[in-house]
């Protein structure tokens, strides 16, 4: 940036630049380096609002940091709305928000059969599920803040030269979101700790695959492809890394039984490994212990002896750290090292926050059968989470995923509910298979002449529903610029005021459409501050839980040469001063029949070939409880981390791991790109026992059931509504926000409520 004259004014053009001829700001800037595919003059106008329709070479799949998961002015609105992490244990469940966006709004006079807010899973499949019950000519509009489609199923697609293969290009795909399609046969299956949840209630998520085409029966079309990821004979190894903040020197050793160690799961073969490793000697003992040894840990319980039951009932009481260091004798260093973690991708916190029976639920250490616990196969049990339960299921399977997660499915889904927006693919409409290879056209999205359109990069501001039967609920949204001009450091400025986010010093411009229906597809908090004139009552059950924060790191590689060098393929940290929960690198990989793959398989050799490296984390204090609290301590960290202080911290592991066994790993010539998927609002809190007492109860009466009641013409349906961070069950909520809705009025009455509403 030029620097100021005497006068305090710039030489040049204040924080405008030139790309391909055209005048554009700093945000667009950042949005062309994200999205290089964009001319000029799109990214001006994409940096500048989601309206009007995206050009055609708008494609998110593609964009890199700081673009992904939910960007900063999302992030930043969402604390204007729903205010700043808290900071007492005291407040979690306090409704309490944020100042609310003030916005000049102009009145489109677009008029809806039904305006659903948020266009993740849910949204979505509001959207097919309302044309369902009011006819397939009804005109619905989406509208979201996020810069794509499907909320947290997030698709990154990687293009990256292959310099082994003459430069020919190679596209690697990946989640940035959610996973699979997990427990399929469980969907339509009573379930709860009162096994209150009907079977029917998950009917909708099955008839949803059948809709878009999804056989979850056919093996052959979830096969790899043909792919067989790294060959072994490369001799790559599982490392862990003990950190000089936590343990006075670094130290990376392999893994246990790993890189030619022979250690098995006996109690010499892990008193072999511990002793490779910084730990002190009572916390190798104790991991021994813990590990190996047959022993009723619960014979010092309050009360005991304990049957089986009250032995469950005990577990759902405490927490896993509680059970670990007071009754196994793990130590603090090595509940720390080996089992604070652990927990955190599937209960979305770490050991000390989380229920000891839903870990021995899920098989994590130290449930020894000398404990004499029933068996967990198809357990009810008052207190279990769903997870867990769902997990034990004897009808658990099967689990299907896409490469890019599942996003594919809410990719079929929108091809069919807008047709233009998928070209075919090798002749053939979008299917289960071909799916992965069919590139959307944004510039579709929010067509007029579409029954159905969606808008991205708006962000709802307010909800007014009808005032009477019949009559219009208004809304209005603002548009979201997709990066606002960032610092030295790479940070956004989170939490300034919503006039800097939105306008700069003034209101900023919003919109008003309105509809016959509303369905709140987003999160139970943000729509308890977004409808007007909900009861208190029901506010409160909106805001009784917090979301998970998460990150789905993602880097595409040049070459994987320093790996092959280091004979490393993933880090797993210990210790507690590490930001990253583990970091692994995937090569060769594929989709669909092995004799017909529909993707791959990518190159898995030689090193010089492209890969991808993922780094995943769930933060959390690992000293925060309750399970809410945890939540808001690790949003805090996401808030204070910019994307360069994340990409350090990556590059810090790789450094230490890497490079000190080999490898020379170099950022600047060996990533193409970064990719971080970083969701400060990320997944659905799940009941726990232990911090929950409702889960004890009828599910009708939890706060997310209570919560989810419709308000006139607004109905509310999202994953938080079933306390279930999964896609079925935000398909599930999506199928009960729309037979929630009032009867459409008669096309007369209807046509002077419109009137009235429009005046």
């Amino acid at each position: 940036m030029p620097k100021p004259n005497s006068n305090g004014k710039s030489d040049g053009i204040t924080r405008r630049d030139f790309l391909d001829g055209a005048a554009i700001s700093a945000a667009g800037l950042a949005v062309a380096a994200a999205a290089p595919k964009l001319t000029g003059a799109e990214a001006a106008q994409v940096a500048r609002s989601g309206r009007p329709q995206l050009p055609r070479h708008y494609y998110p799949p593609g964009f890199t940091d700081p673009l992904n998961g939910e960007p900063d002015p999302v992030i930043d609105a969402t604390m204007e709305i729903d205010g700043r992490p808290i900071s007492s244990p005291a407040d979690i469940h306090s409704s309490a928000g944020g100042p609310g966006i003030s916005a000049r709004i102009h009145d489109t006079h677009e008029v809806y059969d039904c305006v659903i807010v948020g266009a993740g899973a849910s949204g979505l499949a509001a959207a097919k599920f309302y044309r369902d019950r009011f006819g397939p000519d009804s005109k619905i509009l989406l509208i979201d803040p996020l810069p794509d489609f499907g909320g947290h199923s997030h698709r990154n697609e990687f293009h990256i030269p292959n310099q082994a293969a003459g430069g020919e290009d190679v596209m690697i795909l990946r989640n940035g979101g959610t996973v699979n399609l997990d427990s399929i046969g469980t969907w339509n299956q009573p379930t709860g700790n009162l096994m209150d949840i009907p079977g029917e209630y998950g009917q909708s998520a099955l008839d949803l695959l059948e809709f878009c085409g999804v056989d979850y029966g056919d093996d052959a079309d979830w096969e790899e492809g043909g792919a067989e990821g790294i060959p072994d004979s490369f001799g790559l190894r599982s490392m862990l890394l003990f950190p000089a903040a936590d343990y006075g020197a670094d130290a990376c050793i392999p893994a246990r039984d790993e890189g030619g160690f022979v250690e098995p799961d006996t109690p010499q073969g892990w008193t072999d490994f511990l002793a490779r490793t910084p730990y002190s000697q009572a916390s190798r003992d104790s991991i021994v212990a813990c590990q190996t040894t047959e022993q009723d840990w619960l014979a010092n319980a309050p009360g005991a002896p304990l049957s089986p039951e009250q032995k469950v009932a005990y577990l759902a009481s405490i927490t896993y750290k509680h059970y670990l260091t007071e009754h196994v004798g793990v130590t603090e260093e090595a509940f720390l090292g080996d089992y604070w973690r652990g927990s955190g991708g599937l209960l979305g916190t770490g050991g000390q926050a989380v229920s000891a029976a839903d870990c021995w639920m899920l098989g994590r250490p130290g449930f020894p059968a000398a404990l004499g616990l029933p068996d967990t196969e198809d357990l009810v049990f008052p207190g279990i989470g769903r997870t867990p339960q769902m997990d034990a299921k004897s009808t658990a399977f099967p689990s299907r995923r896409w490469p890019d997660g599942n996003t594919s499915l809410l990719r079929l889904l929108l091809s069919k509910l807008i047709p233009r927006a998928f070209p075919d693919v090798d002749g053939e409409r979008p299917n289960q298979v071909n799916i992965v290879k069919a590139k959307c056209d944004y510039s579709y999205l929010d067509r007029r002449d579409s029954n159905v359109r969606l808008r991205l990069n708006s962000l709802v501001t307010k909800v007014r529903p009808g005032a009477h039967d019949g009559d219009l609920a208004e809304v209005d949204y603002v548009p979201v610029p997709l990066d606002r001009p960032l610092d030295r450091h790479g940070r956004g400025g989170h939490g300034r005021d919503a006039s800097a986010n939105h306008g700069r010093g003034h209101k900023p411009k919003g919109e008003r459409v309105r509809a016959t229906h509303v369905i709140m597809a987003c999160w139970n908090r943000v729509t308890s501050h977004l409808v007007e004139g909900l009861p208190p009552e029901q506010v409160e059950n909106l805001c009784y839980a917090r979301k998970v924060p998460l990150i789905y790191g993602r880097a595409g590689l040049n070459n994987w040469q320093a790996f092959a060098d280091a004979k490393i393929d993933s880090i797993s940290p210990r210790g507690k001063s590490l930001f990253w929960d583990s970091t692994r690198l995937s090569a060769g990989d594929g989709f669909g029949p092995a004799s017909d793959p529909a993707y791959g398989p990518t190159p898995n050799q030689p090193p010089t070939a492209p890969a991808t490296l993922t780094f995943q984390v769930v933060p959390n204090d690992p000293d925060a409880v309750p399970q809410l609290y945890a939540y808001e301590t690790g949003r805090r960290m996401l808030l204070e981390a910019s994307f360069r202080d994340l990409e350090d911290s990556v590059v810090d592991v790789l450094d230490r791991s890497l490079n000190q066994n080999g490898g020379d790993f170099d950022p600047e010539r060996d990533i193409d790109s970064w990719v971080i998927n970083r969701w400060n609002y990320g997944y659905a809190h799940e009941l726990s026992g232990l911090f929950d007492p409702s889960l004890l109860g009828p599910w009708s009466e939890q706060p997310q059931r209570k919560g989810a009641m419709p308000f006139k013409n607004v109905s509310i349906g999202n994953s938080d509504s079933q306390a279930f961070a999964y896609t079925h069950s935000a398909i599930q909520e999506g199928y009960r926000a729309v037979q929630d809705l009032p009867s459409v009025p008669s096309r007369r009455f209807r046509s002077r409520r419109r009137a009235r509403s429009a005046a």
